[in-house]
């Protein structure tokens, strides 16, 4: 996955000149990753576009990203994030149609309530190999907290803790800056895909880990700096085999991602199982009430899904019984008991019961008592 930050005023076409690209509608007005195989015809790769989290003043994603360029705040000292992009890069093992999956279903775990914008694309080398990746673009602005607001005020300052929300604009989120974030999307991506090449019977997987967090060494794998580029592009077949990585590296990436299913407990390996299993892990420190509703609602979910595997019956979450004081607990106790020597007496011989402090015997017979 290939990160990069639009900011504001610092880059030719902005995040709209962007969008236009990855879209390929204007594809000369950006100039971020402007990285093809075939410069010449290079521009025939669009397999699939759209949107997703737009606010109701938006039109369409167009009209969103000219107002974020226009209205995001930020200047020529201290230029602010209009946008972040994601280059992720798609198994060609895969079908087009899981491909297409596989690209939508990153969308839906990571990205979906925040506007953005993306584009599937699959150019082809000169030997006809395919190179299928996702392009994303989103707005730290989100998610919407329900206001309405018009463009200007969407991306204005947000409101402090004494400020109307309805007055200001619509609060970034931070946790999308820093390598601790981009790590988890790595991690969430390579688990989407790997459960993605097992449903389609692929003995392949990937990881998010470096190499060097593998323990592997420089002689131990291939670069492609621009130094041995060439040299690795003409012995490609030889040195990364069938699945496009050295064998011993893939045979790796297996145990590991057998690991994690062991570890994590991931037995159903099915779309709709997998988005909830990443997305509640990946926004597990997010507490806000509709993303607190969202693993609540996955809960029901799985439970639903495992009663379709099983037939067991359907248990919801266990119900916390509330805690009663000591003191009552031992009023109702004392009474309860009352009562029953009171039933009693006069039948046989009555009860006698002494309740015992836990404590104050605890004590006495540590001090010898």
């Amino acid at each position: 996955m290939h990160a990069a930050v639009i900011q504001k005023g610092t880059h030719r076409g902005g995040a709209t000149g962007f969008a236009q690209y990855i879209a390929r509608e204007e594809p000369d007005q950006a100039t971020q990753c402007d990285r093809y195989l075939d410069p010449d015809g290079g521009r025939e790769d669009l397999v699939a576009k759209g949107a997703g989290g737009l606010p109701a003043w938006a039109t369409d994603a167009r009209h969103f990203w000219q107002m974020a360029d226009q209205y995001e705040r930020g200047g020529a000292k201290r230029p602010g994030t209009v946008a972040r992009t994601y280059e992720i890069a798609l198994p060609r093992e895969l079908s087009p149609d899981a491909r297409g999956e596989l690209a939508a279903d990153i969308r839906e775990t990571l990205f979906a309530r925040y506007p953005h914008s993306w584009a599937l694309h699959n150019p082809r080398d000169p030997e006809g190999g395919e190179h299928p990746h996702l392009h994303l673009m989103v707005s730290e602005r989100g998610p919407s907290d329900g206001v309405p607001r018009d463009a200007q005020r969407f991306f204005s300052q947000a409101a402090g803790p004494q400020q109307d929300p309805a007055r200001h604009g619509v609060r970034k989120d931070r946790s999308w800056q820093g390598p601790t974030r981009l790590r988890e999307l790595r991690a969430g991506i390579a688990t989407l895909t790997n459960a993605a090449l097992e449903r389609a019977g692929v003995d392949a997987a990937v990881t998010h880990t470096s190499l060097r967090g593998r323990g592997l060494t420089r002689e131990a794998a291939v670069y492609t700096t621009g130094q041995d580029k060439t040299a690795v592009e003409t012995r490609r077949e030889a040195l990364y085999g069938r699945w496009g990585a050295h064998r011993f590296e893939n045979e790796e990436n297996l145990v590991a991602w057998r690991a994690q299913q062991a570890r994590d407990g991931i037995r159903d390996l099915s779309r709709d199982a997998m988005v909830d299993h990443v997305r509640d892990r990946f926004w597990r420190h997010d507490t806000s009430p509709a993303r607190q509703q969202e693993r609540d609602a996955s809960v029901w979910r799985t439970l639903h899904r495992e009663h379709a595997r099983t037939g067991r019956p359907l248990q919801g979450p266990r119900q916390q019984r509330a805690r009663v004081p000591l003191a009552q607990a031992r009023a109702q106790l004392q009474a309860a008991l009352a009562r029953l020597g009171q039933d009693d007496h006069g039948h046989g011989t009555p009860l006698h019961v002494r309740l015992h402090d836990r404590e104050r015997d605890e004590r006495e017979r540590g001090m010898g008592w």
